[in-house]
């Protein structure tokens, strides 16, 4: 991933405490400014959070499928010249920038390692069943329908 520019369209992630466990608040993403461009450096930036789009609970449905379409991430490899952006209509995401990816083949030869990779899931808030102000858009109550719709979208230009 190292060259590769990102832009985040949300600088706003669930803040979690030293065993990663959300804590309720929502909190600004040091050094990420939204909708501005950064790039991925060998080491940096580390980011393994729950993106937030829309940071108002109270107005997330638990049915967004008829919802507008948001951009979560937009990236491109100037080298490879590929391009990548998701969008979804789900309130958060989560980011994660690749530091722990191991994968080895059947004999233990290392194949991928870190940051050869990231991770772009469309979600709702963490633990939002355990949050009072956030239980509404996971929790169904008889009849409802959930749903939501997210498209990735990759090219080569």
């Amino acid at each position: 991933m190292e060259g590769t520019e990102c832009t985040l369209y949300t600088n706003l992630c669930q803040e979690t405490d030293s065993a990663d466990i959300p804590t309720g608040a929502i909190k600004e993403f040091p050094g990420i400014e939204a909708g501005k461009s950064f790039t991925f450096g060998s080491q940096e930036p580390k980011i393994d959070h729950s993106m937030v789009m829309n940071p108002d609970p109270s107005t997330v449905k638990v049915d967004t499928r008829k919802e507008k379409l948001v951009k979560l991430v937009y990236m491109h490899n100037p080298s490879t010249k590929m391009h990548l952006e998701a969008l979804s209509t789900e309130p958060a995401f989560q980011f994660y920038t690749g530091e722990y990816i191991n994968g080895t083949d059947a004999s233990g030869k290392q194949l991928y390692g870190p940051r050869t990779g990231c991770c772009i899931e469309a979600q709702r808030y963490i633990n939002a069943p355990n949050v009072d102000k956030w239980r509404n858009m996971v929790v169904l109550k008889k009849g409802q329908q959930w749903g939501s719709r997210t498209v990735y979208r990759g090219w080569k230009a």
